[in-house]
């Protein structure tokens, strides 16, 4: 059994595929791993957006998710007094993560990339105060595996972060999301919708298309962790709410639920911190880049990834795995990701004012291009 690589992926999500695969194609031998067995299922809303869509065709990938998926038609915001704000898609794809996430992983291993699943990594192998690979249990065996960098990319709950002290947990910024599939909307869904309700403040009801699996509709849910600790209703209970009082959420009132309820948790990059040390980075989730106010996941994690796979090309040219080192990683999302997270930010905030919210998108209704400036969609 090979023991060694350049680098090891924790993690084979979208964050942790997107990764592997910039680090194959630029020569690094590299391991993707991840403890389940694919395909697999995750809560979320399904969508692979507008924002990612260069990057998953450079990956070659763009085109298999568009062919297990759909184009939804425009982006809508609606405000808790049910003003809309519309954007024309620019080439999002709403497909079920069990395809989706799929379809990167098995890219990844086309691209070069080694990758094991069933391999639970539980520990990392830390000497000298730097990070020199992870121990796992696969294929019945304990062992240990080594590199010269580990990537995080394993989710939420991440062992990686919480082994390096990164793990955060501000109750303010941590969400818990849900979502379950139902078929039958009546008139049929096209658009990708996001609903915020006076209710639900700061969060959401998230509607997303699947014409191709039979009118199929991922309803999920979105609120703040310290506001559902308060709250009257649960996660599947809120999105009955909607359905049965929203004037949108009627056109459920008789669809049928075709998978159960599953729930997580949501740290958004509101309370982003620490992302690397010596020998180790963060992704996605396990650094807590999910985009603030709309929880947009996928396309920050690979974002990130793509920055941390840069980041890594260049310390194994210099064979430099230092803390130092690895900080350019830290740079490199402050000049390119925070700017546009801060702005997500700052509108959160602003969202927990009904009556300013309600003036912001009454105000941003008529302009074709506040959806894009809003969350870059």
């Amino acid at each position: 059994m090979k023991k060694e690589w350049d680098v090891i992926v924790v993690g084979a999500g979208p964050g942790g595929s997107v990764t592997a695969s910039k680090l194959a194609m630029a020569g690094v031998r590299v391991l993707l791993a991840d403890k389940e067995k694919f395909p697999r299922d995750k809560p979320c809303s399904d969508l692979y957006g507008p924002a990612i869509k260069d990057l998953l065709t450079e990956l070659g990938a763009y085109e298999k998710i568009l062919e297990a998926g759909c184009l939804y038609r425009d982006t809508v915001l609606i405000a808790p007094n049910f003003s809309a704000i519309r954007a024309q898609n620019r080439g999002g794809i709403v497909c079920p993560r069990r395809v989706g996430d799929n379809i990167l992983k098995e890219n990844a291993a086309a691209l070069g990339a080694e990758v094991w699943e069933e391999c639970w990594i539980n520990d990392l192998i830390i000497e000298d105060g730097q990070v020199r690979g992870v121990k796992a249990k696969y294929q019945g065996e304990f062992t240990e595996l080594r590199s010269k960098i580990v990537i995080g990319c394993d989710g939420s709950h991440s062992w990686v972060a919480k082994r390096i002290g990164a793990f955060s947990d501000n109750p303010e910024m941590v969400y818990l999301c849900g979502r379950k599939y139902m078929r039958g909307a009546d008139p049929e869904l096209l658009d990708l919708e996001i609903h915020y309700t006076e209710e639900f403040v700061p969060g959401f009801i998230c509607l997303s298309p699947h014409p191709g699996y039979g009118n199929a509709v991922n309803v999920g849910m979105g609120i703040q962790m310290s506001r559902y600790h308060d709250a009257d209703l649960d996660g599947e209970a809120m999105i009955r709410y909607f359905i049965e009082n929203s004037p949108h959420g009627k056109r459920l009132a008789k669809a049928e639920d075709i998978s159960r309820w599953m729930g997580w948790r949501v740290p958004s990059a509101g309370q982003l911190d620490k992302i690397h040390d010596a020998g180790v980075m963060l992704v996605g989730d396990a650094g807590s880049f999910v985009e603030p106010f709309v929880l947009e996941g996928i396309a920050a994690a690979a974002r990130s990834g793509v920055l941390a796979a840069e980041t890594a090309v260049k310390a194994l040219q210099e064979n430099d795995f230092s803390e130092a080192s690895l900080s350019r990683y830290e740079d490199r999302v402050t000049e390119v990701l925070i700017p546009y997270l801060l702005k997500l930010q700052g509108i959160a905030n602003l969202s927990q004012d009904i009556d300013k919210f309600n003036a912001l998108v009454d105000q941003l209704k008529d302009d074709p291009t506040a959806v894009v400036r809003l969350m870059g969609a």
